[in-house]
């Protein structure tokens, strides 16, 4: 018995021992070994950004790339309390606001002049009240709350008590946008997109105060030529609750960017490209300690645009500049001194490319986050593309359409003449003038089609206009593209204009008078076009009556799936014109540039451009200048509209259209070295 007590003893204390000896192991040899596994507690799946496709110019110019950006992330902590994620986003909004950078989070109330205001998103005041009160209904929040009584409905929803001001501001947001978009494990918050090297400094050095946030590498958009064509391009930012919750299935994530406007938005489903994953062990506190690629991300579909980027930097040079000049130079409003904005467009006449499109002011895509309530409430409208969104009576420019109506339904002919008596007294109730008798008092006599085009007299167009009618006016109106999209890709951006008619008149409320043709014939009335509509008129009178559908992408990069898309002209309609109604409204054109109103704007010009002046008056003492033309004039190349608003009258537009002209025919306008790619028949 006391033999088995023995060994049973030895056998205990042999156990004992191992064991001892296995603590120490464990303990002192491996213990470091042992705290690092024990720290590698879980492991995340990571999406993996895909960069987007790139844009390139005509000629293979870069114009949109990517590079990699720093983007800082809130991550999931389990037991995490609303004090501790409160602190933490005061932590990250203090460095973020020391470094004037952006956050990601947006709200409709701001904290000014020591209270609360609401500020919802919106280009009108309208747009701005329903996206007042939309957030207002998504909170559950009486119509009649006022921002006050919001700010104080966020702040015991969140716990905000011990915040004030902008900093309870911030912190609401950031709380806001993270109920919105969710938090978990597999999906951090996204605080801030392409944060500048001083922020995540400063974030590495206080890690203590930022325990659950990480700093990851992204792709993010960067542009050759900043604040060029940036309407044309649109911008990217986080997709929202509702776009993910549509996109979700496509494999987007509650932290994707998304176009937003322009060609990014157009283009999405070609320029986003496919998520990858990694997989990221993290320990305990949300430290990131290693990780690998379980499926790479694959890029966009690079975008090869018709855009000449040399001549679209030209265009926007040139908008600014003229308007500018004539603001400073001239000494009544009369003059122009209230010109501000205005818009450009350059077509290629023998198959609809935009070779350039131009909207001024303009801003730069990179600062619309920080700038973008000055942005909104800029009386200019920055934001507005007035190329293809802004609407304007065409004044003389549509007197060609005019024109070629007559002449091809045989209201004139092009050697008849018609006598400029200064004031036109068909009517006797309804006798405009010419602007010349208006003016000076004195006529341009007799004229045919031709020399009136040239002259802009309005009596030869009052008469020719109420010989033809307003049924055939408003056809060849619509058949030159007036009242209709021109098919850019931006159609949903693309306002259609109007076109005079008592059609028209009637659905606005108003009486259609027999007068009424003689305003319409010479480009006013009820007819509003937009530049790019204008542009595309102006290229059809330059190839003979084709119109063609507009187009900015020239081509789109094939996948390893599918083929490279290339874009294919298309013609829209054909305009009737015999050779004797073109020679005569084509050489009155030119005779505008050779002595008429715009003969002093292209002395000296390389080229031979034909070109119509326009002045639309829109109060009693402001008017816009338009201007249409084409080159060269007996080999047609390119056609140019631009609009100015407010700039006094159309001869005050011609810098724009001359320097346009200038660069396109100049001998620096070199593109040997780049790729071209030409539309397809």
């Amino acid at each position: 018995m006391y033999k088995r007590f023995f060994a049973a003893r030895v056998i205990l204390a042999l156990c004992a021992a191992l064991i001892f000896c296995g603590l120490i192991k464990i303990q002192l040899v491996d213990g470091a070994d042992y705290r690092e596994r024990s720290d590698r507690r879980t492991t995340r799946s990571v999406v993996l950004e895909a960069p987007r496709g790139e844009f390139y110019d005509r000629y293979g110019r870069d114009i949109v790339t990517n590079r990699s950006g720093y983007s800082v992330q809130i991550q999931y902590k389990r037991g995490r309390s609303d004090e501790e994620l409160n602190k933490l986003i005061s932590n990250l909004c203090l460095i973020f606001n020391h470094w004037s950078e952006p956050i990601n989070a947006e709200m409709p109330l701001e904290y000014r002049s020591g209270g609360w205001v609401f500020d919802a998103d919106g280009a009108t005041a309208e747009e701005r009240l329903a996206a007042e009160e939309q957030w207002k209904e998504r909170l559950g929040l009486d119509p009649r709350t006022d921002a006050s009584g919001a700010i104080t409905f966020l702040t015991k929803k969140y716990g905000l008590e011990g915040y004030s001001g902008q900093e309870l501001a911030d912190i609401a947001a950031v709380r806001l946008d993270i109920e919105d978009r969710g938090l978990s494990s597999g999906a951090p918050y996204s605080f801030g997109t392409d944060v500048s090297i001083d922020v995540i400094t400063a974030i590495k050095e206080q890690s203590a105060s930022f325990s659950g946030v990480s700093v990851v590498v992204q792709p993010v958009r960067d542009y050759a030529a900043p604040g060029i064509a940036t309407h044309v391009l649109g911008r990217i930012g986080n997709i929202s609750r509702e776009e993910y919750e549509e996109k979700k299935d496509e494999g987007y994530t509650i932290n994707s960017m998304v176009g937003k406007q322009g060609l990014e938005q157009y283009l999405e489903s070609y320029l986003r490209g496919t998520n990858g994953r990694s997989a990221v062990d993290q320990t305990a506190g949300g430290g990131s300690i290693g990780s690998s690629v379980e499926s790479p991300a694959v890029n966009g579909r690079n975008v090869t645009l018709t855009i000449d980027l040399e001549l679209q930097k030209t265009c926007e040079e040139a908008l600014r500049d003229t308007i500018t000049s004539i603001a400073e130079n001239a000494g009544s409003d009369e003059g122009g001194a209230s010109c501000d904005a205005g818009a450009a467009v350059v077509l290629d006449v023998n198959n609809g490319d935009v070779l350039a499109m131009a909207s001024y002011p303009t801003y730069d895509i990179k600062d619309f986050n920080s700038s973008y309530s000055y942005l909104l409430e800029d009386p200019a409208r920055p934001l507005i593309n007035r190329a293809i969104m802004g609407t304007y009576t065409p004044g003389s420019t549509f007197k060609p359409c005019t024109a070629f109506a007559a002449l091809q339904k045989g209201a004139i002919t092009v050697d008849e003449e018609i006598v400029d008596t200064g004031k036109y007294t068909y009517y006797k109730d309804y006798q405009p003038g010419c602007w010349l008798y208006n003016q000076s008092g004195d006529t341009h006599g007799s004229e045919n089609v031709s020399e009136a085009i040239r002259d802009s007299c309005n009596v030869f167009f009052y008469e020719t206009g109420r010989r033809l009618g307003i049924d055939s006016l408003a056809e060849y109106a619509r058949k030159f593209g007036f009242g209709s999209k021109t098919g850019i890709e931006l159609e949903s951006e693309e306002s259609s204009g109007s076109i005079s008619s008592p059609q028209n008149r009637e659905k606005r409320g108003g009486v259609w008078q027999p007068g009424d043709v003689l305003q319409a014939a010479i480009g006013q009335c009820d007819t509003l076009v937009t530049p790019i509509q204008l542009a595309s008129y102006t290229a059809a009178i330059a190839n003979g009556g084709i119109r063609y559908k507009t187009h900015l992408v020239k081509s789109i990069q094939g996948s390893d799936t599918q083929e490279e898309i290339v874009t294919r002209k298309e013609e829209l309609s054909r305009i009737e014109m015999s050779p004797e109604a073109y020679k005569a409204v084509t050489e009155g054109m030119r005779m505008v540039v050779t002595s008429g109103t715009a003969s002093a704007a292209f002395e000296g010009c390389k080229v031979a451009v034909a070109a119509k002046t326009g002045s639309a008056q829109i109060t009693d003492t402001l008017t816009n200048g338009v201007y249409i033309a084409y080159a060269p004039y007996d080999n047609p190349q390119i056609a140019v509209a631009c609009v100015l608003e407010k700039a006094g009258g159309g001869s005050a537009v011609a810098p724009v259209v001359r320097a346009i002209i200038d660069k396109y025919f100049s001998d620096e306008q070199e593109t040997e070295s780049y790729r071209p790619n030409t539309l397809l028949p």
